[in-house]
């Protein structure tokens, strides 16, 4: 009986550590008016009041806002068009256009940036603020209602698969790979009916784990994929931020394969002398 309640007891433990990691994996988005923000050397985080914390600058110059740093009196100022909001590093209290306001939590400095509390600067600029926990997901809104659309699905059923976010109804596969060169493989096909969706799926999973730009590079050179017999050259794609290349496989078939390599492993195209090589730097 002791060695039965042992092995429960290391097995709810195991699958614990597991789902932590699995959803640890999962980075924080930030969408601006549809848009993606991307943050290249200070990622965003949720701090211990649960609120979302970013990098002031990279968020506010989306919104179309400048910002100034006073380093004698650690104050941020982020100013846009008629608003203007002053936050002291370490304070929960912050002015909008000189009336002074009050937050649940208070801007930082971290890794040489300083982080405010998302909600309270976009709100404070007029935009609408929404957060999906579903995908880790602050969306940013500073359209006329009517004028925006979701352009990522909000309803929950979003999941995490090897890193990547995908619709739960997708019929992309995504598999990991332990050849110590590709990372993880993305498969779809064209003689699926809904092939329009697996390509909007398989943007959609790219654009979470690499950012918009990567997943536009990749849109492009799949839709040329008209048909079955319809040859698509191989292309390479570097990801900078990662140090990693992505490997859109030559195809003569109904697939298309997508190979993420293993960060820092760089392509011999030696081999592949005989098909058109792309170079995205």
């Amino acid at each position: 009986m002791k060695k039965i309640v042992l092995f429960i007891t290391v097995s709810v433990i195991m699958l614990m550590a597991f789902t932590t990691t699995s959803f640890a994996q999962l980075p924080l988005r930030v969408v601006v008016n549809g848009n993606r923000v991307n943050f290249p050397d200070a990622e965003p985080f949720i701090d211990d009041n649960g609120r979302t914390q970013v990098p002031v600058r990279f968020v506010s110059e989306a919104l179309g806002a400048e910002v100034s740093w006073e380093g004698s009196i650690k104050t941020v100022t982020i100013s846009q068009r008629d608003k203007e909001i002053k936050i002291v590093i370490g304070k929960k209290d912050y002015t909008i256009n000189g009336e002074k306001s009050l937050m649940d939590t208070e801007a930082l400095l971290k890794e040489d940036r300083t982080f405010v509390p998302i909600r309270f600067v976009s709100e404070g600029l007029g935009a609408r603020v929404d957060w999906d926990p579903a995908v880790r997901t602050v969306y940013i809104d500073t359209r006329e209602k009517g004028d925006s659309k979701d352009d990522i699905p909000k309803d929950g059923s979003i999941i995490e698969k090897y890193g990547y976010l995908v619709p739960n109804n997708t019929n992309i596969i995504i598999s990991k790979s332990n050849n110590g060169i590709i990372e993880t493989s993305i498969l779809i096909s064209v003689l699926r009916l809904d092939f329009e969706k697996q390509i909007e799926d398989l943007v959609f999973a790219i654009e979470s784990r690499f950012g918009k730009d990567i997943a536009n590079e990749i849109e492009k050179h799949v839709r040329q994929k008209k048909s079955r017999w319809t040859h698509l050259p191989e292309k390479y794609i570097y990801v900078k931020e990662t140090n990693q290349y992505i490997w859109i496989r030559e195809s003569q078939t109904d697939s298309i394969s997508i190979e993420v390599m293993v960060p820092g492993y760089v392509p011999n195209t030696d081999e592949y002398s005989d098909v058109v090589v792309e170079w995205e730097f």
